[in-house]
């Protein structure tokens, strides 16, 4: 057939020219093509560019979370969190939020009660808020009232905890029984990463569904994480190792040897029951170190305590998908003392009893658990 002529009649007989029938059903216009680039200026697709570098690069920072939502409005900040609003008119970076945002959370009654107490006596949450209140006060601030520092190790575990509350109240996944754990001295501790592991989970891109606790009849993991883009289901465990005189855990042993002591949390969390690829979170609560977790002397006691799953056996596959081991040393520094560097290091067997169709995930839960800490400095731009 010879070649239509954009100006020619359609051969469908429509009476219209073909580029005006048939040729656009054939070359349906894409709204992301150069033809609508065109049509922008340079200045404009410069800043589009510009932005989606910039979405790249928080998002490296701070993974799949939501955009921080605020405004002024007569004086305040007003920032939104979930489907709830927060105002103040002395906040006027990310954490000066954060520190209010902590407060009404825990309830100013209970934070009031606690501060009323001996400082001995207060619960932790409430130290590192004194210990907050000392670093900021230590600090000269610029005429707008404003001070850059790097914090200390107290300074670091507050804000973190902080930052944990309210992503997970901005996706909508912040319980009222996580909350009051974190108040209980003894719950503290699981209750602290446990909050850590579905902020970890958020970041990568899950969606989060908590097992029913009101089910005594069977065991329960943590929760259930859907990623938002790939539908991947997961089944996700948190287990925190107890060391004595620590987070307010029995009295300090003077000599006591560091080991990593994970074979009995290991053992409880293979216990429970699952349907889905299984990701398990152990926080090694040991003290800041020199170098990657992996040279240390007890390593060899982890890599030796995982090996002894399955009576040691090579060729049975692994029960789990995912092992992450963390270690956030804030709480063991001294209020003098910059924050210590934190560690991540995570376990992918390879022959698991439940196949993982999009194990790309796994690696968005490892790379989520390394940006532990980071904590935007300033409101974005509107």
């Amino acid at each position: 057939m010879a070649k239509i002529g954009r100006n020619d009649p359609c051969p469908c007989n429509s009476g219209k020219k073909y580029k005006k029938c048939c040729l656009i059903v054939k070359n349906p216009i894409n709204p992301n093509t150069n033809k609508i680039q065109q049509n922008i200026s340079k200045e404009a697709w410069g800043r589009i560019q510009e932005q989606q570098a910039k979405d790249t690069m928080e998002k490296q920072k701070y993974g799949e979370v939501r955009p921080i939502i605020h405004t002024n409005f007569q004086g305040n900040k007003v920032v939104a969190v979930g489907n709830r609003l927060y105002l103040s008119k002395s906040w006027k970076t990310f954490p000066d939020f954060l520190s209010g945002y902590i407060q009404e959370v825990l309830g100013t009654d209970w934070g009031n009660s606690e501060i009323a107490k001996p400082f001995e006596e207060r619960h932790i949450i409430l130290k590192w808020y004194d210990g907050f209140c000392h670093f900021q006060n230590q600090h000269e601030r610029d005429e707008n009232g404003l001070f850059a520092a790097v914090p200390n190790g107290i300074t670091a575990a507050y804000l973190t905890l902080a930052y944990d509350l309210y992503i997970l109240r901005h996706h909508s996944a912040l319980q009222e029984r996580i909350i009051q754990r974190l108040k209980h001295k003894d719950q503290f501790q699981g209750a602290r990463y446990e909050l850590f592991v579905i902020a970890t989970c958020i970041r990568a891109g899950f969606d989060i569904k908590y097992e029913d606790e009101s089910d005594r009849k069977r065991k329960h993991t943590e929760f259930i994480a859907t990623h938002r883009n790939t539908g991947q289901t997961i089944t996700v465990e948190a287990k925190s190792r107890h060391r004595a005189g620590i987070l307010g855990f029995g009295k300090a042993k003077e000599s006591e040897v560091v080991k990593a002591g994970i074979g009995s949390l290991l053992n409880q969390a293979l216990l429970k029951p699952v349907n889905w690829p299984y990701v398990i979170f152990i926080d090694l609560n040991l003290p800041p170190y020199k170098g990657k977790i992996i040279q240390q002397t007890w390593f060899k006691e982890i890599v030796k305590t995982i090996d002894q799953i399955g009576n040691g056996s090579k060729t049975e596959p692994d029960p789990f998908n995912l092992i992450v081991f963390t270690n956030h040393p804030n709480h063991y520094v001294k209020e003098n003392e910059l924050y210590p560097n934190y560690d991540t290091s995570s376990i992918f067997p390879e022959n698991t009893k439940i196949f993982i169709k999009h194990s790309e995930t796994l690696l968005k839960i490892h790379e989520a658990a390394l940006q532990f800490g980071n904590i935007p400095n300033e409101f974005p731009e509107n």
